[in-house]
């Protein structure tokens, strides 16, 4: 198998890759031309990142790992998924609710290493529900959980949508980043921009146009409401669609915990003078870059979190915002010391290795502080273990 050493410095791109991103960029021509010309980024990124069959999260790409475009914090170290399940101790011990739910699973790690540990304290769930919109990947986390706890493998349930009620504690690491985004251009004084995809000589490119929508123009108003400060020009993007799946989720919870970990923002954060080109980022083969219509199809399409419109939309929708707080405050609060200390002391290389995963977690320059963790409550007002370090929920 043949691989393409290009001029972006990603080396080792096999043909097969490269064709699957040809078949992604002819769905995305026909789109343009299906909808008069050009498509909006949103539309874009449902795409190549959710085509079925082809786009980034349900095609044979290797997507987690050192093999693929990035790892996650439960790849990185079983600590992560270790204070999570502490932190589900909690709540089950406290409401009596005994069903987890994970939106976006991903490789299948996290939940193999919650249950696992919930195991140890004999608190199995009743069910632990994955939900994952991608075939392929609910495929993988299958056979990695049927080969990695098979004696657990009959309480994973997989659904085909979210359940009309559910009660007890529901976890998504990482998905927020990945939901389509409009990319905007704020104008003082004039009217704001969108930026669209387009084809010039057969090739996709960018162009901004007028808004394609009053509640996007509604949503840039509020911010600037909020940011006055916002110099014109200014770049960014916004999550439309957060709010209907926020309303999804609120009508389906009937008692329990939400728990949200991703990496962005608050609002006043998000906006600052630093971020005027805004805060998307694409990821191939663990290298970061800012060109989504590069290999479409075959590459991550991110965007960081407005924190800030999280809380607001969840609040609106009758939950709480128990609690707010950076990925190390929140390891820190579930007890990853005592964790860590717990660690059998006689091999000293895997030792090694959870102390190198341990950093990854918790330092500043890694993931400590970029990643945050959010969670919303309904039914329940205990304060919550994570956020006993640290809890900057009014910073929202």
């Amino acid at each position: 198998m043949g691989v393409v050493v290009n001029s972006k410095g990603f080396p080792h791109i096999d043909r097969l890759a490269l064709a699957n991103s040809k078949e992604v960029s002819l769905l995305l021509t026909q789109a343009v031309a299906s909808h008069g010309g050009r498509i909006s980024f949103d539309q874009f990124m449902d795409i190549a990142m959710f085509a079925p069959g082809r786009g980034y999260y349900d095609s044979a790409n290797r997507i987690f790992g050192d093999n693929g475009d990035f790892t996650t914090a439960p790849e990185i170290s079983p600590f992560f998924g270790q204070c999570l399940a502490r932190q589900i101790l909690q709540v089950m011990a406290t409401t009596g609710q005994t069903n987890i739910l994970e939106f976006g699973a991903g490789s299948g790690i996290l939940a193999q290493t919650i249950l696992t540990e919930l195991e140890k304290h004999d608190r199995l769930p009743q069910a632990y529900h994955i939900y994952d919109i991608s075939p392929s990947l609910r495929k993988r986390q299958f056979t990695l959980l049927k080969d990695k706890v098979p004696n657990l493998i009959d309480r994973f349930v997989w659904l085909d949508d979210i359940p009309e009620h559910f009660d007890g504690i529901i976890i998504a690491n990482e998905v927020l980043d990945a939901m389509p985004v409009h990319r905007v251009v704020f104008r003082k004084n004039r009217l704001h921009k969108e930026t669209y995809v387009t084809l010039k000589n057969g090739k996709l490119i960018f162009e901004d146009g007028p808004l394609s929508s009053i509640e996007l123009q509604k949503e840039m108003e509020k911010i600037m409401q909020a940011r006055p400060d916002i110099k014109d020009g200014y770049r960014s993007e916004i999550n439309l669609g957060l709010k209907h799946w926020v309303a999804r989720i609120s009508q389906s919870l009937g008692q329990g915990l939400l728990l949200l970990i991703d990496y962005g923002f608050t609002r006043r954060e998000y906006y600052q003078p630093i971020h005027y080109q805004g805060n998307l980022m694409c990821y191939l083969q663990h290298r970061a870059h800012d060109d989504p219509l590069l290999y479409p199809g075959i590459q991550d399409v991110t965007c960081h979190v407005d924190f800030s419109l999280v809380a607001e939309a969840f609040q609106e929708q009758s939950l709480d915002v128990a609690g707010y707080t950076n990925q190390c405050f929140f390891l820190a609060g579930c007890g990853l010391e005592a964790l860590y200390e717990e660690m059998d002391t006689s091999d000293q290389e895997e030792i090694i290795d959870r102390t190198l995963g341990l950093q990854q977690l918790i330092m500043p320059s890694a993931m400590g502080e970029t990643f945050k963790v959010i969670a919303l409550t309904k039914g329940f007002n205990e304060d919550l273990i994570g956020f006993s370090s640290s809890n900057k929920k009014d910073s929202l």
